[in-house]
């Protein structure tokens, strides 16, 4: 009996052994996931402690605090708030609510694809913070080498006319870059603003300022303008320009070319917009703003109205601009020729004057900066008296529109504008896309 028990406690000696110590031929199998009792959170494995010197090709935690504070450091100032937050409760509720951008080609999305940017971005991005579904309506007036100087003269037709006469319940203004030779320096912008705020449904007003390659812009001059309307201002020169100093942001990376944004810079303006709209929301209310009548530079270019080949209450009579130039551009946004009725005076064409009549007390000639040379120049008068010379024939032109103050004053008056090809250019071509007149 002794015996036997020996042997079975010997025989599981042995069997503990062979486990304990893997013998040859023992299978080893991976212990399970534990798996945690029900209402019960599992607690991971620890974390071994790393050495004390990292592995070269570690990679570090990325560090977005600079990134939150460039974005912050766009916001200028909240200004008045009341007419933004009206039009955001109005979203909110469920009406419709009308965006509109104006600018130049930042504006209109050169650099980026159309639906990509900024505009389109900051619009869907308050259409996620604030709409109801598709209350929420874009419209973008942005067309390149448009100064204020030009977009005075399209606000109708392509903020309000283009848009079925829905007036913007909010206008971002971006010109901060196209204005470098602005014949007026800040009155049609001024004129742009006023336009805007003076409207009977009384948009809120966001000037925004974009950034060249250089880290130049023209904001300097356009803040004192948004300080003394109380309007929301936004930077994007003070947003990017430490971070393309301190090489938290390449050249590269933000812009496409000299001028423009490539996607990852028009995301971060949009972002830049949308900051404002979520601090304005955070903001004790500010008591409904009345704007101020006098300006600061000049009322003259209030209320600008579009005259072309083919329509306006002015009759314009051609003389020998009766040609139509078809080699104009076209907008990214609608894919419409930016001025498609013009007057075209053709080389063969003869000696006749444009003129019309109008009562204004500001008027502005809009005409094709062409790089043929076949381009030359015209001579323009009001009330019979030359005013000056405009060439039509541009070594870096692109058939771009560019636009020449002919008259500015601060009463409203009837004035005679002509016309006619200069002394050596009757032989030439020249073509005139607008006229605009403030009254």
């Amino acid at each position: 009996m002794k015996k036997k028990v020996f042997c079975m406690m010997l025989t599981m000696v042995m069997a503990f052994l062979l486990t304990a110590c893997g013998g040859k031929n023992a299978t080893t199998t991976p212990d399970a996931a534990p798996t945690a009792e029900p209402g019960v959170t599992a607690t991971p494995d620890a974390t071994p402690t790393p050495d004390p010197t990292p592995s070269p090709t570690a990679t570090p935690v990325p560090d977005n605090a600079w990134y939150d504070e460039m974005i912050a450091r766009s916001l200028l100032s909240t200004g008045n708030n009341f007419r933004l937050r009206k039009v955001i409760e109005k979203a909110k509720s469920g009406e419709d609510v009308y965006i509109g951008f104006i600018g130049g080609s930042i504006t209109e999305g050169e650099g980026t694809t159309y639906q990509k940017c900024y505009a389109m971005q900051a619009a869907q991005k308050f259409a996620d913070l604030y709409g109801t579904g598709s209350n929420i309506h874009m419209i973008n007036a942005g067309v390149s080498g448009t100064p204020s100087t030009l977009g005075v003269i399209r606000y109708e037709r392509d903020l309000i006319e283009k848009n079925d006469g829905h007036k913007p319940d909010l206008l971002i203004i971006e010109f901060a870059v196209n204005d470098g030779d602005d014949p007026t320096n800040g009155q049609t912008y001024e004129g742009l603003i006023r336009r805007a705020l003076y409207e009977d449904n009384e948009p809120a007003v966001i000037l925004l300022f974009s950034v060249f390659k250089s880290k130049w812009n023209l904001q300097d001059r356009c803040k004192p303008i948004g300080a003394h309307y109380e309007l929301p201002m936004v930077s994007i020169k003070d947003a990017v320009v430490p971070c393309l100093n301190n090489g938290k942001i390449t050249s590269a990376q933000f812009f496409n070319d000299e001028y423009h944004p490539k996607l990852y810079g028009h995301t971060i303006m949009a972002e830049c917009l949308e900051y404002l709209f979520r601090k304005v929301m955070e903001e004790e209310p500010s008591a409904a703003d009345t704007p101020k009548k006098d300006p600061l530079k000049s009322s003259a270019f209030d209320n600008v109205h579009l005259i072309t080949a083919k329509s306006s209450n002015v009759k314009v009579n051609a003389g020998d601009f009766r040609a139509t130039d078809t080699a104009v551009g076209t907008t990214r946004y609608d894919n419409q020729k930016t001025f498609e009725h013009n007057w075209k005076h053709e080389a063969a064409a003869g000696t006749r004057s444009l003129t019309f009549t109008v009562n204004a007390k500001s008027i502005l000639l809009t005409y094709k900066k062409s790089k043929s040379k076949t381009y030359g120049s015209v001579d323009v008068y009001v009330d019979g008296t030359k005013v000056t010379t405009i060439n039509g024939y541009d070594a870096g032109g692109w058939n771009n529109p560019y636009t020449a103050v002919i008259l500015n004053t601060d009463k409203v008056a009837s004035h005679k504008v002509e016309v006619k090809m200069a002394a050596g250019s009757e032989d030439k071509d020249f073509t005139i896309m607008a006229f605009g007149y403030g009254d």
